[in-house]
């Protein structure tokens, strides 16, 4: 009978090879996430290599708010890719850390817009400052749900940055000089709203105000600027500016109302008018009543 026990022995050595095999192929030594998989016919599907994206930061203004850019990201590989985060990292803006998306970019010459907020801006120049160079990383995951970080290095210089970045430093700056507030708001005869902008110094610099600028639905006019009691004084006259219900449906800002103002001689620079609710409500109501009357 010994050549029955050489038989029950060999039989248990191949089992024993089989599993150490299977071992190998999916145990601790893959690595998290890259876990290789045996096939029926014996073949081992190893995890898919990490996509091949770019990316490009845009402005977007029919489709932002302040505080966000555009980050165009275009896959070039032959399958679509799922974005799952994405962090814009320089030094200009502070870090938000991964901000969570589920987008879809398929395979095309054409990018997907990934709307991405940016931190405050660091203003080393004033309002002249020049973006850091600055890059995307993206959290990826691809067909076979295997999870890669793809880190696409943005264009330096980079004239969107740089914009983005001078916008925040003018408004920092302004917000340093002077306090800008939109007094009440009263009907005139017409159905037009009139209403003051102050704009009061906080240091010894000379102010002044160049301009106002309404939004798409709102349009706004300037009289001369008068001192009263330490601060400048603007008149301003609201209308409405657009009607089509399209346009009042679709604006993602109608109340994105724009001064320029200059520091101690300097520059205009730009900054946004803070429109409180209670204002905002008879604007609203004005461009209500006025597009009734052109109907």
């Amino acid at each position: 009978m010994r050549w029955v026990r050489i038989v029950i022995v060999g039989a248990f050595a191949l089992v024993a090879a089989s599993a150490a095999l299977a071992g190998n192929l999916a145990g601790p030594g893959s690595g998290p996430g890259e876990t290789f998989e045996a096939t029926a016919t014996g073949a081992v599907s190893a995890p898919s290599a990490p996509p091949d994206l770019s990316a490009s930061a845009e402005i977007r203004r029919s489709f932002m708010a302040p505080g966000q850019v555009a980050v165009a990201v275009t896959n070039h590989g032959d399958a679509p890719v799922r974005v799952l985060g994405v962090e814009l990292v320089t030094e200009s803006f502070a870090p938000l850390g991964v901000q969570e998306f589920d987008a879809t970019v398929p395979p095309s010459v054409n990018p997907r817009d990934l709307i991405t907020h940016y931190g405050e801006a660091r203003c080393p120049d004033g309002a002249a400052s020049a973006a850091e160079p600055a890059s995307v990383v993206l959290t990826v995951e691809t067909e076979d749900e295997t999870q890669h970080t793809v880190t696409a290095e943005l264009s330096y210089p980079n004239g969107t940055l740089d914009r983005l970045l001078q916008e925040s430093c003018a408004v920092q700056a302004v917000a340093a000089a002077a306090r800008i507030e939109l007094g009440e708001l009263t009907e005139a005869e017409d159905g037009t709203l009139e209403g003051r902008l102050s704009v009061t110094p906080l240091g010894e610099a000379a102010l002044d105000v160049t301009e106002v600028r309404g939004s798409v639905l709102f349009e706004i006019t300037a009289g001369e600027a008068q001192t009263e009691a330490g601060a400048l004084a603007v008149p301003l006259v609201f209308d409405a500016h657009r009607c089509e219900g399209h346009v009042v449906g679709d604006a993602k800002q109608p109340f994105g109302f724009i001064v320029w103002v200059t520091i101690g001689g300097g520059e205009p620079v730009a900054t946004p008018i803070e429109v409180g609710e209670d204002r905002r409500e008879a604007l609203w109501t004005m461009l209500e009543d006025r597009c009734a009357q052109k109907d």
